[in-house]
C-alpha cells in the first residue's frame, strides 16, 4: 500500500495548501483547514457545521488520517450555498428580549 513518506506527503499536501483552487492531484482535496481557510472560518467551526449536519456542507468523501476530506468538486459553490451567522433556531435571549424592556412606572 502506502509507505510513511507517501502519507507524510499528503498530509503536508494538505496542511500547506496555498491555492485552494489548484486543480488535480492531491491539491484536489480539502480537508478541515484546508476549508475553513478558504471560507475564513476557524477550524473549530468547520467541525461544529459537520457535527450539526448544516444543509449546505456536503458529507465528505472520505476520510484521511483519521479526518473528513473533499474534492474540490464536491465543494464547487459551496461560498454562494453557505448560509451565514449561526445554524439553528434562535437563541431563547434574543427570542425573549422584548422581556428585558422596562416596565411603564405606576403614577
Amino acid at each position: 500500500m502506502f509507505g510513511a513518506a507517501t502519507l507524510l506527503t499528503v498530509h503536508d499536501s494538505l496542511d500547506n495548501a496555498e491555492n485552494p483552487d489548484n486543480s488535480g492531484g492531491l491539491d484536489d482535496l480539502y480537508d478541515i483547514g484546508r476549508l475553513a481557510r478558504r471560507l475564513g472560518v476557524e477550524t473549530a467551526t468547520v467541525r461544529v457545521w459537520l457535527s450539526r449536519k448544516v444543509s449546505w456542507l456536503p458529507r465528505p468523501d472520505g476520510r484521511l488520517n483519521g479526518g473528513a476530506v473533499w474534492r474540490a468538486t464536491t465543494l464547487e459553490g459551496i461560498e454562494q450555498r453557505r448560509v451565514k451567522g449561526r445554524p439553528g433556531p434562535k437563541p431563547a435571549a434574543q427570542k425573549y428580549a422584548h422581556l428585558d424592556a422596562p416596565m411603564p412606572t405606576a403614577r
